[in-house]
């Protein structure tokens, strides 16, 4: 899967999380290196990291048109996706105790490694909705934009009102 992802450039360039050559260290040095370049030319930069809440993990497999791999979601491979996200439990051993399990509701599921690819494909697409810089990793996202003017401060709140409808839709 990450074989056809990453031929196809299907993951976008700033997407730093769950992938091969791509780290928490590399987001904050390409980040860094955009602010001191802003600095440099003496613009303000202003930085903003939503939080996310990340929704139903049986959304994803709706959103494979947009991913540039439809061709690999019918059949078996779709009820086996479809399967290995819905209904899910989860519980946490601590010290040799174990919690009571109970129903997974949000977020990218933990411990696989299918969840994350799945979150970075459902979240690939983020990026056209905004014009702002936009750093990922996994599931947190940081935006950014030069202030040069209040055309600026109404490009930066445009992205931050597309975003929130991005999450709602």
């Amino acid at each position: 899967m990450m074989q056809h992802l990453d031929h196809n450039n299907i993951l976008s360039a700033y997407q730093h999380g769950f992938r091969k050559l791509h780290s928490c260290e590399t987001q904050l040095l390409v980040t860094v290196l955009d602010d001191l370049l802003f600095k440099r030319d003496k613009h303000i930069c202003r930085l903003i990291w939503p939080f996310w809440i990340f929704p139903r993990p049986s959304i994803l497999y709706h959103t494979d048109a947009c991913w540039g791999t439809e061709h690999l979601w019918h059949g078996p491979i779709l009820r086996w996706i479809e399967a290995f996200l819905v209904d899910r439990v989860q519980g946490v051993v601590v010290e040799g105790f174990r919690s009571q399990e109970d129903k997974v509701l949000s977020g990218v599921l933990q411990g696989t490694v299918l969840g994350p690819l799945l979150f970075l494909l459902h979240i690939n697409d983020l990026l056209s909705v905004v014009t702002s810089q936009v750093r990922l990793f996994a599931d947190d996202c940081l935006l950014y934009r030069p202030i040069l003017s209040d055309a600026d401060r109404v490009a930066l709140q445009r992205d931050l009102d597309s975003r929130e409808k991005w999450c709602d839709t």
